[in-house]
């Protein structure tokens, strides 16, 4: 009988196995179980010193692993999905958490996804951003771009939840993003934003209203935002611009100016400054932030920064040197 049992056992445990890899084959190998399937993701560390705290700390900047596709449908249409999720390897006990997760169809009309997905507002920050996801990222530390509206997840946040989105075809470089949330809410997040692109300049503007707060607050009261912004690509060099008009939504408003410098193929260096101005003035803080990056490969690189962030008051500054190292796949 105990034979027996262990016979069981291994059988179920190779059965897992066996499973394991097709599973694993498949997506390595694109149509073999999943049409035109691509697994990708990143490993970002970076070793950090806050001016704030006694030591120095390791953190995980938005390491994550994805699986993304597409489904070719006839008649110009393609069916398109995207699963993601964030991992911490500086810190096993840390839970694995989903990030962009959505599908939708793709064609001449445009593009139309439902699930989880950065908000039309969220969007364009990141853009602008030569730091974005490192901690010298505007959204973060240096408190150069409104945090509720760039980061987080929930049906008020910068990933937003529950969420159709909208995406227009481009016509003469023009594009429109429209998003809302079906959540069940009261009060529902609406978004929409229109981007002029050509190939080296983009211009934005970008409209959200929702819930105030951090929470999905069923029933609560709603305040709007706007922004403006812009990038220039002149190759060598690039300039950025964002301002926000958020004090009702956040309680701030935003003013961040980015540029980027190539030395050459492989060698570049980042600043950003920016304020955020708050309804209680004493609350101002302004920040300012270098790096200097070097690619080992395209997929590669490692970089080393300095951000400063000013206040009025001595428990609202802080400076932070950090040295990241960065592996996409």
């Amino acid at each position: 009988m105990i034979r027996f049992n262990l016979i069981m056992r291994e059988s179920y445990v190779v059965k897992q196995f066996l499973l394991t890899l097709v599973v694993v084959s498949g997506l390595a190998v694109p149509g073999l179980v999943f049409a035109e399937a691509t697994v990708y993701g990143n490993v970002h560390l970076s070793i950090n010193d806050f001016n704030s705290a006694q030591n120095l700390n390791m953190s995980s900047n938005t390491s994550a692993i994805g699986v993304k596709g597409w489904e070719d449908l006839g008649e110009g249409v393609k069916a398109i999905y995207k699963i993601e999720f964030q991992i911490d390897p500086d810190e096993r006990s840390k839970n694995i958490t989903d990030r962009d997760q959505y599908a939708g169809l793709y064609g001449g009309m445009g593009t139309i996804k439902f699930g989880t997905m950065s908000s039309n507002y969220k969007q364009t920050g990141g853009k602008i951003d030569p730091l974005y996801r490192t901690l010298l990222e505007g959204r973060g530390f240096l408190n150069t771009q409104s945090p509720d509206l760039h980061d987080g997840a929930g049906i008020n946040r910068g990933r937003q939840t529950n969420t159709i989105q909208y995406v227009s075809p481009q016509m003469g470089g023009i594009q429109a993003v429209v998003n809302t949330t079906v959540s069940g809410a009261d009060n529902e997040t609406m978004g929409f934003g229109v981007r002029y692109t050509t190939s080296d300049l983009l211009v934005y503007v970008d409209w959200v209203d929702g819930q105030t707060g951090t929470a999905a607050n069923v029933g609560g009261t709603t305040q709007s935002a706007t922004k403006v912004g812009g990038k220039f690509d002149g190759g060598v060099f690039t300039v950025s611009a964002q301002f926000e008009s958020a004090e009702d939504r956040t309680g701030n408003d935003y003013t961040y100016l980015a540029g980027t410098y190539n030395i050459d193929n492989n060698n570049m260096v980042a600043v950003s400054w920016g304020q955020a101005n708050n309804k209680n003035a004493a609350l101002d803080t302004t920040g300012v932030a270098m790096a200097f990056d070097h690619k080992l490969s395209k997929l590669t690189n490692v970089y080393l920064g300095y951000g400063s962030r000013g206040a009025k008051t001595a428990a609202g500054e802080d400076d932070l040197t950090t040295l990241g190292f960065r592996k996409k796949f």
